[in-house]
């Protein structure tokens, strides 16, 4: 999951506006703790770090390095987990089931003791009918379409299990290829005194198969190709931004029709190629439920400049030790559902024409957030 900044903002997003005064006397450290076990293959993730005051920069979080992360479940059976990097730990073993209970245990470098609620793996129906409408909010060059509030609303039906009480949780993983031109990147040449207008001489990184020869001269000259680019062709991941949950308004006998999943941008970075999505259908015990369901109101909340006062947005994880950093974040314990649809090219182009995509002149690993150069196996 990519939510721990979306746990931060609903922790400092109403100390941050209407009254302009120094906060970081009044910050309180909060550990931050996001972790699940599901029913699908592992490993399994548990992430740990802390919110830092506003002066120090809202959107940042500091990990927590060096802790002993547990997983036990009701049989007796338990698993330390591996810090692989810097506040992400993972197990190597364990197994999610159906029916078992399991709970989190932390201890940090500090000695700080950390205890989730026990939860329940529940199971989870099935979903189906995943499918998108296209919208056309604007006309088709706006922006160049390196940006477009034009694409795919997604939505499916749903089956909702009694065991379930009415509690759902999705999450969808999209992803996308792109192509960039990293061989046409340029720099400042430095001089001294500087030069104005300054003067741009090639910079080719070592991947894009180019290389340059006098680089602080002003006749710098690039060379190449003398290989294969490697970093021109990424495969990027985008993730759910906000946590979508169940509303028992729209549950009828047993099954949600029509539940919005998001929205997918069409512009002609995203639809190079194609889109593919995958949406996962969790369950949810009603701790989790009720702390998502907490962050979403704090979220809407935060954009009334006379909000009432947020409700408390804690989780299920606990302070066992005195006078300890307090904690928010969850612990969960999910059966999963998954189905992915492809969106094409054409897709959009049956409704307009969309430009090929623009140079980018720099590598694609760098140029995109979340981006790789390996191919997934799906593509």
């Amino acid at each position: 999951m990519r939510l721990s900044r979306i746990i931060l903002y609903s922790l400092f997003l109403f100390s941050a506006c209407v009254t302009p005064f120094d906060v970081s006397n009044n910050f309180q450290e909060i550990l931050v703790v996001e972790g699940m076990i599901s029913d699908q293959p592992g490993p399994y993730l548990v992430k740990i770090s802390k919110a830092i005051p506003i002066d120090q920069q809202l959107d940042k979080l500091v990990v927590v390095s060096n802790a002993t992360v547990t997983i036990q479940d009701d049989q007796g059976n338990s698993e330390p987990l591996t810090e692989q990097t810097s506040g992400n730990y993972y197990t190597k073993f364990f197994q999610g089931i159906v029916g078992r209970s399991y709970s989190l245990k932390i201890i940090t470098q500090e000695g700080a003791i950390y205890q989730s609620a026990t939860e329940k793996l529940l199971p989870i129906g099935d979903f189906s009918n995943l499918r998108s409408e296209f919208r056309q909010n604007e006309p088709p060059l706006t922006n160049g379409q390196v940006t477009s509030t034009n694409g795919f609303n997604i939505y499916l039906d749903s089956e909702v299990l009694p065991e379930q009480e009415e509690r759902v949780w999705w999450r969808w993983i999209g992803t996308y290829e792109i192509f960039t031109f990293p061989e046409l990147r340029l720099k400042i040449l430095a001089t001294n005194p500087p030069r104005e207008p300054p003067l741009l001489i090639p910079d080719p990184p070592p991947c894009s198969g180019y290389t340059i020869v006098n680089a602080n001269r002003p006749s710098a000259t690039k060379f190449g190709p003398l290989a294969d680019c490697q970093c021109c062709t990424c495969w990027v991941s985008q993730y759910s931004d906000v946590p979508l949950i169940s509303d028992p308004k729209f549950i009828a006998n047993g099954k949600i029709n029509n539940q919005y999943i998001g929205f997918i941008e069409a512009n002609r970075r995203t639809f190079y190629s194609k889109y593919y999505i995958e949406v996962e259908q969790l369950s949810v015990s009603k701790a989790v439920y009720d702390f998502w369901k907490n962050v979403l109101t704090q979220k809407g909340n935060s954009s009334n400049l006379f909000q009432t006062p947020p409700p408390k947005t804690k989780g299920n994880i606990s302070v066992v030790t005195a006078n300890s950093t307090p904690v928010v974040g969850y612990f969960a314990a999910s059966s999963i559902k998954k189905h992915a649809i492809t969106l094409n090219r054409s897709d959009v182009e049956t409704h307009y024409r969309l430009l090929p995509i623009d140079t980018i002149k720099e590598s694609c690993v760098t140029a995109q957030k979340y981006s790789t150069t390996k191919k997934p196996i799906f593509w």
